[in-house]
């Protein structure tokens, strides 16, 4: 499948995550056929998307539509968008994730974008360059999706000059507006010193804004944070907490921290077995760090029973992306020929790689006998 233009992808991330601005523009760019496949059945479920918030832009679209002859009535998935997060100075009272029941967004903000003034973006067609003028008019008239996007170009150097310190006043002014993406982007410069004096405390902020919003990297990142004690005091009950949101995703290196954290008892109960179940999901998703420790566990019977054919299936696996450590101990039951055929040549190459890629007890093992 071919890779969705840049511009488009942005639209969709932010539109997926409630962007009202963002909603109208996809609908507009799959009624035009602009830089993606007409669908009008698509343009009209992203109005209606974004008519729920009240974009009049998207309302006046289904009008038109309707006049033409089309169908508009509502999709079946067309239903209310994700609530926005909350301000973030009731945000930062607290670093746990809130516990409000389901459907209760009566008391949050309405941190809607502004409508920007013109009719959707162009943007352009085939493979032809981001209209970057066009895209910086309607960040400039409020529309958060284009900010962002402007952030982008800038950060990347495409059709603009490379500037983090632009990219990074585009993002504040998405994420100020309650934009996730914008907010997940800022975090990442404050975090990285992109752009903007490197600070910690504000990269929390942004990231637990972007959290509250129910972006999984900022989840994921936030965790992190709040678990080495960057920027708050370290608390890895409270990480524990936004790591199972991210999971909760799918995201498998949130899985993998809730592995680590039930294997070593920090901040949850130490509990193999969940460590086990946690680490063969984000196994399962390609993870090498899982792929190695659950091969650890399944390899010493923890948390499961011993099972060294599957551990030296997932030490191989987590070998062939370059994981050092996991080609040491693959090279080791290759040599052994434990859980796998005996095999010392290619015992010797998979030790060959983990010194190569840095293992420290590879390289003395290879030093031993005269193999560097």
């Amino acid at each position: 499948m071919a890779r969705e233009p840049e511009i488009i992808a942005e639209f969709r991330r932010l539109a997926e995550r409630g962007d009202a601005a963002a909603q109208f523009n996809l609908g507009e760019a799959y009624r035009l056929g602009n830089r993606i496949g007409r669908d009008v059945r698509e343009a009209v479920r992203w109005f209606h998307h974004a008519a729920a918030q009240g974009h009049a832009q998207a309302r006046r679209a289904l009008d038109q539509l309707k006049s033409q002859g089309v169908d508009v009535s509502p999709p079946p998935d067309a239903s209310a968008p994700a609530h926005r997060p909350q301000s973030l100075d009731d945000l930062l009272d607290s670093l746990k994730p809130a516990a409000a029941p389901e459907g209760d967004g009566g008391h949050e903000l309405a941190l809607a974008p502004p409508e920007p003034d013109s009719d959707a973006l162009d943007l352009g067609g085939g493979d032809e360059p981001v209209d970057t003028a066009a895209v910086s008019a309607a960040a400039e008239g409020g529309n958060t999706a284009a900010q962002v996007v402007m952030g982008n170009c800038h950060r990347l150097g495409l059709g603009v000059a490379r500037d983090d310190a632009r990219a990074a006043e585009w993002y504040r002014r998405a994420a100020e507006a309650g934009d996730v993406r914008g907010q997940y982007a800022l975090a990442q410069m404050y975090d990285q010193g992109l752009g903007v004096a490197a600070s910690a405390a504000e990269a929390l902020r942004w990231y637990l804004a972007a959290a509250q919003g129910g972006d999984a990297e900022a989840q994921f990142n936030l965790a992190n944070m709040i678990r080495d004690g960057r920027g708050c005091r370290a608390d890895p009950a409270v990480a524990a907490q936004w790591y199972r949101k991210a999971a909760a995703q799918g995201d498998p290196a949130a899985l993998f921290a809730l592995g680590a954290l039930h294997e070593s008892g920090s901040g949850v109960a130490a509990d193999p077995a969940r460590a086990v179940a946690y680490y063969r999901q984000a196994a399962d998703k390609g993870d090498a760090d899982a792929q190695f420790n659950l091969a650890n566990l399944l390899r010493k019977g923890v948390g499961a029973e011993i099972d060294p054919t599957e551990a030296a299936n997932l030490y191989r696996r987590a070998a062939q992306q370059g994981l050092a450590v996991a080609q040491y101990n693959y090279g080791l039951m290759l040599a052994a020929g434990t859980g796998v055929t005996r095999d010392p040549a290619a015992a010797l190459m998979w030790l060959r790689a983990a010194a190569r890629g840095g293992d420290p007890h590879a390289r003395a093992m290879l030093a031993e006998h005269g193999d560097s």
